[in-house]
Order: C-alpha cells, then structure tokens, then sequence
C-alpha cells in the first residue's frame, strides 16, 4: 500500500508561485529577464527556485555555457507543472466569471399567463447574452410560487403585481404595464362571433374556459358579471393552463377572458376572434419580485439588470414610434 503521507505533505509545500517562476526561467533567455517580468529582483527569482528545486530534492536546471537547460529529472516534471498552472488559471478563469456573474445558475418562477408570454422571449436573449447562466425556469399557481420565493426556492418571480408582494424585504421591477381584458370566442363554432355587439347577458349564456376559484382572474371574472347582477356563467369548466385553453378556443365554442397580447395570439391566425364588448377591466401589471437579501448573488443581478436595460430600450423604441 502507497505511502500518501510524503506526497501530500510535499503537494502542501509547493506553491503556484514556485511553478511559475520556474516555467518562466525554462523559457526566459535570462534570470534578468525572468525578475523584470514576474517584477521581482532576481535575487527573488534564484531563491524562489532554489526553494522549489530543495522541497523537490533535485535541480531542475543545470548551467549550459551562460545558459540554463532543464535536467533529466526536469524535464520530466517541468510539463506537469505546465499543465498544472494552465488549469490554475482556467480555475482563476471562472472564479472571475462566478464572481462576476457570467457563470452560475438562476431560478425564475413564472406565475401568470402574461408571464409565460412574455418571458420566453426576455429569458432567450438573457439566455444569449450570458451563455455561462444555467437557467431553470419553472411554472405553477401564484401562491405556490410566491411561497417557494420565500423559501429560496427560487431567485426571482415573474408574477401579476399583487398588494402581498409589497414589503421592504421584496424588490419588484415592472416587466409590462395593466392591459385591457377582452372575450375571446371561436371564429367559426361561437354564434356570438358574428355578432355586431354583445352584452354580458349573452356572455352568460355560453360555455366558457373559466379560471381556478381562488385566482385574480377568477375574481375579476365573477365581478365583471356581478355589475349585470348575474353569477358566474354556470356552463363550462375550470382551467388554468394557457395552451389548454389556447386549444378550447380554437377548437370548440368555449369563451374565454384574456389579456389582450394573449387574446391577440389567437386571432392571428384567424382561429378566434375578439367579441365587441368592452369590459371595463384590465390584468394588473406584470412584474418581477425577487428578496433583497439575496442580491448580492451576481446571476441574479445579472439579470435584473438585463430586464431594466431591455425595459429601456423598448421605452427607447416606443418614443421614437410616436
């Protein structure tokens, strides 16, 4: 059985510094020349490698007219040490990288339709723009989510702004304003879809995509037909999936509330069409919350700061529309 004792307590004994000193005198022509690029003297230079050469227990160079030439055991061990400080530096590398924000992972909970829509495109340009930030994003209800944040189970949340997210241990940066909601029908299976004007009566009498009970869209939902003092549109289901809902219209004749960008996806392909009714009724703004006690991770920060230099070029790009 090997002896690890001697080689551990001779890998503890030597240091970076010896190694490069000596790859510098192997390819320096000169001590002189070796001491005026690591800026040392080279009385420095001669009393680091002969440090090195005693814990190593042979020369690594010997004299050749006024120069110097690896010796057999050298010559063995100088490329190790070459490839030894090539990987210190590949490791200082990405300590500087991790330190800095351009390696690492990041966390981002996604919290409301709107979210979902938005986010793809802002998470593949940050995606393109810091390649060495491994990303995983993941999706569920509002509260699951805000709760998981709490717990660090997340590093930031892309949500529907909520009064349970104001408090000083919370930052929160807007990602896209309130938006108008609109009804949403089957261009070809609705009978409303041909309608020149719709009521809420009429809405009522219709199947619909509805949203979960406990959700903001629920709510806002219930009160829009509570201003007609009527009660939820008792015929459909309950659905909170978007694409599951996507499918439903473009292929039933279920209706269904939505943003307007969402409810715009849909009636691009001319699958769906926005019913003439206005509602009075906006989503909130869509924002992402993050703790402040965690900003001190370069990831996170990276990315925040990618959201705010992006929201400052579309407000560029909206100004010069105008």
């Amino acid at each position: 059985m090997v002896n690890r004792k001697p080689i551990d307590l001779l890998a503890a004994r030597i240091k970076l510094r010896h190694l490069q000193i000596a790859l510098a005198v192997r390819d320096a022509p000169t001590a002189k020349e070796v001491a005026r690029h690591a800026n040392i003297s080279e009385s420095a230079v001669s009393k680091t490698l002969a440090e090195l050469e005693e814990r190593l227990g042979f020369k690594l160079f010997e004299r050749s007219g006024n120069s110097r030439r690896p010796t057999a055991m050298g010559a063995q061990v100088l490329p190790v040490m070459e490839a030894l400080v090539a990987r210190a530096r590949s490791m200082a590398g990405i300590i500087v990288d991790v330190r800095s924000g351009f390696q690492g992972s990041l966390r981002v909970g996604v919290a409301t339709d709107m979210g979902k829509l938005g986010l793809a495109p802002l998470i593949h340009a940050f995606n393109q723009a810091q390649p060495g930030i491994g990303l995983d994003v993941q999706t569920g209800g509002f509260r699951a989510m805000a709760e998981l944040l709490q717990q660090d189970g997340l590093d930031a949340l892309v949500c529907y702004d909520d009064h349970t997210l104001v408090s000083p241990e919370l930052g929160r940066l807007r990602l896209a304003p309130p938006q108008p909601l609109v009804v949403v029908a089957n261009a070809r299976l609705s009978p409303l879809a041909s309608r020149q004007s719709v009521t809420l009566h009429d809405l009522h009498g219709q199947p619909w995509c509805k949203p979960r009970p406990g959700t903001m869209m629920h709510a806002k939902l219930a009160d829009l037909f509570l201003r007609a003092e009527l009660d939820l549109p008792p015929r459909g289901i309950h659905v909170s999936d978007l694409l599951l809902t996507d499918e439903f219209v473009r292929s039933t004749d279920y209706l269904v509330m939505l943003p307007v960008a969402a409810a715009l996806r849909l009636t691009a392909g001319l699958d769906a069409v926005i019913l003439p009714i206005e509602l009075g009724a906006h989503n909130p703004p869509t924002i992402v919350v993050w703790q402040r006690a965690h900003e001190w991770q370069p990831p996170l920060m990276r990315f925040l700061d990618f959201c705010r230099h992006r929201l400052g070029q579309e407000a560029a790009s909206g100004a010069a529309a105008q």
